[in-house]
């Protein structure tokens, strides 16, 4: 019998393909559970390319070995150690599945990546307290080529590392263990955090915020940093942040003075110019396809804000912006 890591990751977007690479390299036996419409296309493999500040011509890695399964009864005839949540908030409660998947995967270790405030809690009242561990994804991923100016060998996945960002993840000790050994096995910065949800709250809610006002703004950073879209977002990210703080038992740190027009018209010239593809181009295609959990997140937002009697009028107005948006265009949905 096998004694590697079988590993088991639901959903093959780039988030789950880049994981999957660094666990495939530290040695660990893997599958995709997939929806059956894609899973011709993941049993073809994957091509990553690991990005650098200044790396023009990343070199290719394929992903391919592994298993893809599209049934619960593929699951259940199968013995899995881990299970990676890689699919957004919305998705996740997109019908029972994970219920099903509960029921057919007997005591493995599941380890969540999604970024709301309630899912956690969510997943526990179906997954065991002691087999769930709370991650986060500090890295950037994306189908590549973004343009035509970012060319790659042929078509793949690009992730990217910002400096000195870290995996972080939190959970019951022994579990948490073999996943962190895991994972630095194949060279993934995993660190332990005494508890992720907790520590991501107020950075999330700051980016779901910004990333809400960018689509606002047509995904254009220019017109984000005019006064008027850009006072909207600050105003929504300072309810969002006290909102976030309340939930997650913290005081909400000193960030309204942060959140000045100056400020971000600093920062966004900045990370552009350290990212290795065009930011604004990144932000336009991953928070297109994962647009309804950018909404879910706000709508979230507001309601946990009106339980605690904290102001929400920026963020249902962006609530209302945001489903207006999408009544026009409709997005590309969350897949599993």
């Amino acid at each position: 019998m096998s004694t590697k890591p079988r590993i088991l990751l639901v959903g093959a977007g780039a988030i789950g393909q880049v994981f999957g690479g660094f666990l495939q390299s530290a040695g660990c036996e893997l599958a995709f559970r997939v929806k059956p419409k894609h899973a011709e296309e993941a049993r073809r493999g994957f091509t990553l390319y690991e990005l650098g500040v200044f790396e023009k011509d990343p070199e290719p890695r394929e992903l391919s070995g592994f298993a893809v399964l599209c049934s619960d009864e593929e699951v259940a005839a199968e013995r899995w150690d881990q299970i990676w949540l890689c699919v957004s908030s919305t998705a996740l409660r997109a019908g029972n599945w994970v219920e099903e998947l509960a029921r057919a995967t007997g005591a493995a270790t599941w380890v969540m990546l999604q970024p709301g405030l309630e899912d956690r809690e969510w997943l526990l009242q179906r997954i065991a307290p002691e087999r769930l561990l709370t991650g986060m994804v500090p890295f950037l991923s994306f189908h590549a080529p973004l343009s035509p100016q970012e060319p790659v060998p042929r078509p793949g996945t690009a992730f990217w590392f910002p400096p000195l960002s870290r995996g972080l993840f939190s959970g019951p000790e022994e579990r948490l263990q073999e996943v962190l050994r895991a994972l630095r096995a194949g060279g993934y910065p995993a660190r332990r955090s005494p508890e992720v949800a907790r520590a991501m709250a107020i950075p999330t809610a700051l980016l779901a915020t910004f990333v809400d006002g960018l689509e606002a703004a047509g995904w254009s950073f220019e017109r984000l940093l005019e006064p008027e879209p850009l006072e909207q977002a600050l105003q929504a990210a300072w309810e969002a942040v006290r909102i976030a703080a309340w939930r997650t038992q913290q005081r909400a740190p000193p960030v309204r003075p942060l959140l000045r027009p100056w400020l971000l018209e600093l920062m966004v010239p900045l990370a552009s110019w350290a990212a290795p593809f065009s930011l604004e181009s990144y932000l336009r295609v991953h928070f297109t396809k994962v647009a309804d959990q950018t909404r879910w997140m706000i709508r979230e937002y507001v309601a946990l804000g009106l339980q605690a009697g904290l102001p929400t009028a920026a963020l249902r107005a962006a609530a209302q912006r945001a489903e207006d948006r999408h009544e026009r265009h409709p997005g590309t949905p969350s897949s599993l």
